[in-house]
């Protein structure tokens, strides 16, 4: 009935049939990415079906555009097919549709290209079956230039449409995309049928419309609309590749949570404001203890307090300045004004606005801020230098109170440097045998003997002296260093342990500290069961100190990694327990053996305050059977207040100070602890 209804339509005008051929493809193009693409809610089979119907409806559209091209070349002839070789034709072209949306379903880049060729082969196979099937048959030949031609249409035309709808398909544009994606392949299956047709060889004439007896336009129109078209194509995936530059542009620039430019656009502001004269500071603003808030609250209400921050910060700022959030809850503000005074001024307001209490899904929450400040040029005439600059003004804003702002300075900036030389030479102290171990003893007051020891690490520089833990321990965990430092300290420490028992000297367990970084590098483990392995340490030999923010940080990790060096006899203690994160909730969870009161509460014992801390660490401990070491203690007052309150094992410089294995082998803590003096401290 399509074919009668057609034929009628040719007999008065022909412009007909190449109008209604190009709708034919172009919505048979759209219907098929609609099907191929849709969600289905009717369950699996209705899902797997789709590939199917969306195949029939591309095949048959492309189908009908090869039918109407021929019908459009002829008058006086009437056509007809081989039945069988026609739905050879229709079957393999449909087929290839599928193969095509079955490949551009794994969304992989070399399958998406594989897809667009296998539906071009397939339509190449559906015209030349289409031009065999016709009855009378006068093709004897085809033009392989022109044929080659019509061939690079469909394929150039198909791999652009999935080029298109592929990097839109997770974008909120993709039902734009699929418009445009059915407008290059209906157009290029169009361009492709059409030209074919100039490329078919009849018996004896040169024209294969001359023989089917057409007469409408000549061959230059056809030549120039076909031209167009694939004018149109290519416009259109340029402006779609323009348009996914700009997009990739903005995703890769802009924050998704909070909407500011993040750190990567950083380089292109400041390059511009530095050619144009316009960069005179860099405020870097960090949210003060944000990660208590995101630990104990959640990551989803830590998230929205960013976004809050970040709209009042961005509610203060002025036309001549922009904003960045760099990494978590850091902000840098890149200005044109290095007047002191002014810039102080307004950072200062800044932080007041951040520090407002913060109601958001019914909690009251308070966040304090702090930021450091660099100048252009007097601390830096580059990006990368304003930027250290900065960050070390905010380092020593942190270190001296937090809530306040601090300008670089030449103080600061021999901290910075001093802290770059030891990190570079942090690199070479193993290689060179820098490091060292101390040990400092646990003394039961009851029962007048050691009870074990502390390692300690200490780094001898070779120009330098003693580097202080407080200055390299930081160094090593922002680099990682600390994790094969740990795993030295750990082999060291059991072989001396090992050494000892042997010898008669102590049969007491020694205790090392660990950093999140061990636990973050998941080697814990194996750690601690290679030191005592090459040692032949018992376990129980060997202590493992955490703090609290360790282990309420990824807890779920931190404790699976516990649990599985206890198995080997290891203990594990809690240090500066009371001064951390808030674990008491979760304390009966954490697989510990000790607690250890923190050296601040021993120090100021004579408070009442302080005095009903410890007391109430030492219940605690009881009931959970736990032991409890209080650490710090330097007075006989202190030691004897806590053992009056059921603290036995203590730590500190009133039983021993640090001292090389040597210094302990001969003794020479003992006289501090027996006499209670000490002279031996220093």
């Amino acid at each position: 009935m399509i074919s009668v209804l057609v034929t009628g339509l040719t007999e008065k005008w022909d412009g007909v049939q190449v109008v209604l051929s190009l709708s034919v493809a172009l919505l048979s193009a759209y219907l098929g990415f609609r099907l191929a693409s849709g969600k289905s809610r009717t369950g699996r089979g209705a899902k797997r079906l789709r590939p199917i119907f969306a195949a029939l409806v591309l095949g048959m559209g492309t189908w009908l555009v090869h039918v109407i091209s021929l019908l459009s070349y002829h008058h006086r002839i009437t056509l007809r097919y081989d039945l069988l070789t026609a739905s050879a034709a229709i079957a393999v072209v449909s087929l290839s549709a599928y193969i095509m949306f079955l490949l551009f379903a794994k969304q992989q880049p070399l399958t998406s290209r594989l897809a667009g060729a296998v539906f071009g082969v397939g339509v190449m196979v559906m015209s030349a079956l289409g031009i065999a099937a016709l009855r009378p048959n006068f093709v004897v030949g085809v033009d392989p230039t022109i044929g080659l031609f019509s061939a690079a249409i469909i394929f150039i035309s198909g791999y652009f449409a999935l080029y298109v709808l592929g990097n839109f398909r997770l974008s909120a544009g993709y039902r734009l995309a699929e418009l445009f994606a059915a407008l290059i392949l209906g157009a290029g299956i169009f361009v492709m049928q059409y030209t074919v047709l100039g490329a078919l060889r009849s018996g004896g004439v040169r024209s294969a419309a001359a023989a089917l007896g057409y007469t409408g336009l000549p061959p230059s129109y056809f030549v120039a609309g076909i031209s167009a078209l694939v004018s149109v194509i290519l416009a259109i995936t340029w402006m779609f590749m323009v348009f996914e530059r700009r997009t990739l542009k903005q995703i890769a620039f802009l924050d998704p949570l909070t909407g500011l430019r993040n750190r990567y656009a950083l380089s292109e502001e400041s390059d511009r404001r530095l050619a144009e004269e316009r960069l005179g500071s860099m405020v870097l603003i960090n949210l003060d203890r944000f990660k208590v808030i995101n630990d104990t609250l959640g990551r989803d209400l830590g998230d929205l307090l960013l976004t809050h921050a970040a709209q009042r910060i961005r509610d203060r700022i002025q036309e001549r300045e922009a904003l960045f959030r760099m990494d978590g809850d850091e902000f840098l503000l890149v200005g044109a004004e290095n007047d002191p005074d002014k810039l102080l001024e307004r950072v200062n307001r800044m932080l007041e606005e951040i520090g407002r209490p913060y109601m958001i899904e019914g909690n009251e929450l308070y966040v304090t801020a702090s930021a450091g400040v660099s100048l252009f040029p007097e601390h830096g005439r580059s990006r990368g230098a304003l930027l250290k600059a900065a960050d070390a003004a905010l380092d020593q804003a942190k270190a001296s109170g937090k809530d306040k702002t601090v300008f670089f300075n030449a103080g600061i900036g021999g901290q910075l440097s001093r802290k770059m030389e030891l990190e570079k030479d942090l690199r070479l102290a193993f290689e060179y045998g820098q490091f060292f171990i101390v040990y400092q003893p646990k003394w039961n007051a009851r029962s007048g003997e050691e009870a074990g020891f502390e390692a300690l690490l200490r780094w001898r520089h070779p120009e330098k002296g003693i580097v202080s833990p407080g200055e390299f321990i930081p160094i090593a965990e922002e680099t990682g260093l600390i994790v094969p430092m740990t795993r030295w300290m750990l082999g060291e420490v059991c072989r001396q342990n090992k050494s000892w028992h042997d010898e008669g000297l102590f049969r007491v367990c020694i205790s090392v500290n660990m950093s999140y970084r061990v636990f973050e590098s998941m080697t814990l483990f194996d750690m601690v069961d290679e030191a005592l392995r090459s040692s032949g340490l018992p376990g129980k030999m060997l202590e493992l100190e955490i703090t609290e923010s360790i282990a309420m940080k990824n807890m779920a990790i931190t404790l699976s990694q516990l649990q599985r060096v206890r198995d080997l006899g290891v203990q594990v203690s809690m240090d500066d327990f009371g001064t951390g994160h808030s674990s008491l909730g979760r304390l009966d969870e954490i697989p510990v053996d000790t607690l250890k009161i923190d050296q601040s509460f021993v120090k100021s014992s004579n408070l009442a305050s302080k005095q009903a801390l410890i007391v109430g660490i030492i219940g605690i401990a009881r009931l959970l059977d736990l032991e409890v070491v209080a650490e710090g203690v330097e007075t006989e007052e202190q030691a004897e207040f806590l053992l009056s309150r059921g603290c036995v094992l203590m730590q500190g410089y009133y039983y021993g100070r640090p001292m090389p294995p040597k210094e302990v082998e001969a003794g020479k803590w003992r006289i501090g602890a027996a006499t209670g003096g000490t002279a031996e401290m220093e």
